[in-house]
């Protein structure tokens, strides 16, 4: 199943990347300049948290926006209605405050996980994979969503953890192999993260139609079941 999983996300994802591409550069670029440009004139060795509050709040800020706007275009995809850009903006303005608010949550969870230990911050990571389809498809609350995805998720966890960790690997070594051919003061080496982190902030969409083809599957065997019951 992991392995046809991820040949459909990379196919849905090869037919819908314009589309995809259209809903999310136009937040996703200016911020990605925006933060480069900031970090390139602070240029500091060591990571300090109080300089990058202000990059950090603005990608709070937008990248919901068109994150939940993905999520809504793949389920208009799979209904077949036809939702424009502005329109799916519109809707990430609107369910900003939840997603936020549950996007919060999971990072405080996965934060305590990975104090603990490392295992339960991935776990917690695989098993709330699903909350965000069940708080904008569903419209449920954020603490509800957070239960209906670690009830949903337990039969699959393993097989989200293994798309998880392969999509992470293809996406992100190529990434640090690129940038590490180059000087990190140097200017070519600011443009090209900069030109690589706008890529990436349309090629991660592939975690979230990897695992909305999980929560897919879920709820297709959900209503096979169901209908056997009947």
């Amino acid at each position: 199943m992991l392995i046809k999983s991820l040949k459909e996300s990379w196919s849905f994802f090869k037919i819908h990347s314009i589309a995809l591409s259209i809903i999310i550069l136009p937040i996703a670029a200016p911020v990605e300049i925006f933060s480069s440009i900031y970090e390139y004139f602070l240029n500091n060795d060591e990571f300090n948290f109080i300089e990058q509050i202000v990059p950090m709040a603005v990608n709070a800020i937008t990248t919901p926006i068109y994150a939940i706007a993905v999520i809504f275009y793949m389920a208009s995809v799979i209904t077949g209605e036809t939702l424009g850009t502005k329109t799916l903006w519109k809707l990430g303005a609107k369910f900003w405050l939840p997603y936020i608010i549950m996007t919060a949550m999971i990072i405080i969870a996965v934060i305590s996980g990975f104090i603990l230990l490392i295992v339960p911050g991935i776990i917690l990571i695989v098993r709330f994979s699903f909350s965000e389809f069940d708080l904008l498809l569903n419209k449920s609350k954020p603490l509800d969503a957070l239960k209906n995805s670690w009830s949903e998720t337990k039969e699959y966890m393993w097989v989200i953890f293994g798309g998880l960790v392969l999509i992470t690997l293809a996406l992100y070594v190529p990434f640090y192999l690129i940038t590490s051919i180059f000087e990190g003061a140097s200017i070519f080496y600011w443009v090209l993260y900069t030109l690589l982190n706008i890529a990436y902030s349309v090629l991660a969409v592939l975690y979230t139609i990897f695992a909305f083809r999980i929560y897919e599957h879920t709820k297709s065997q959900h209503n096979k079941a169901i209908k056997k019951d009947v």
